[in-house]
């Protein structure tokens, strides 16, 4: 008797390791994919032009480090150079982010009123805004390996400048292309 009771529970113990390893699997991939956590180094193309204009500006490179952080927030701080070369600008931006299954993302910019801000760094290394913006890149996918990501948006709205209270500044609204790719650093 005392024999059939140890196997059977080996039996049981196997089948709940099994179990265990299942569900770990499977919980893995839903967590990877839901939430990012660290930091990628981007770069790519921006470009905007006026709303209604018929010559568009030249474009510009954008490079900076997107932070995330598996609470759905992150930061974005960056430098804007214009080509031809013209005024180079600090760029920043705090953000909320949603993950799907297939790993596209959606980014919102509700800090502070907006989003993104151009601004320069002083000689104290404080950032001293010039300029906000109502958004910024809006969407992006990152690969099941979690290793690079591929940030973007396209012109199908406007975009604009925003006052200290988040109200939209007449004459500033813009169409914008912006694409980005990076790679993990941390």
């Amino acid at each position: 008797m005392k024999e059939k009771i140890m196997k059977l529970s080996v039996l049981v113990g196997i089948c709940a390791i099994a179990l265990f390893i299942m569900v770990g699997l499977a919980s893995a991939d839903g967590a990877f994919h839901h939430h990012i956590k660290g930091v990628y180094a981007v770069t790519g193309l921006s470009a905007c032009s006026p709303l209604g204009s018929e010559s568009p500006v030249s474009p510009g490179v954008m490079e900076g480090d997107y932070t995330f952080r598996t609470d759905g927030t992150g930061l974005f701080n960056g430098v804007a150079r214009n080509l031809p070369p013209g005024p180079n600008f600090a760029v920043r931006a705090e953000f909320t982010y949603t993950v799907t299954k297939k790993g596209r993302i959606e980014f919102q910019y509700p800090f502070p009123p907006g989003g993104l801000q151009g601004g320069y760094v002083d000689d104290k290394g404080e950032f001293q805004v010039l300029m906000t913006m109502n958004a910024g890149p809006s969407h992006g996918v990152i690969s099941p390996d979690g290793k690079t990501i591929t940030i973007s948006c396209g012109p199908q709205w406007p975009l604009w400048q925003i006052d200290a209270v988040g109200d939209e500044i007449p004459g500033t609204r813009m169409l914008c292309v912006t694409s980005y790719t990076g790679v993990r650093i941390e």
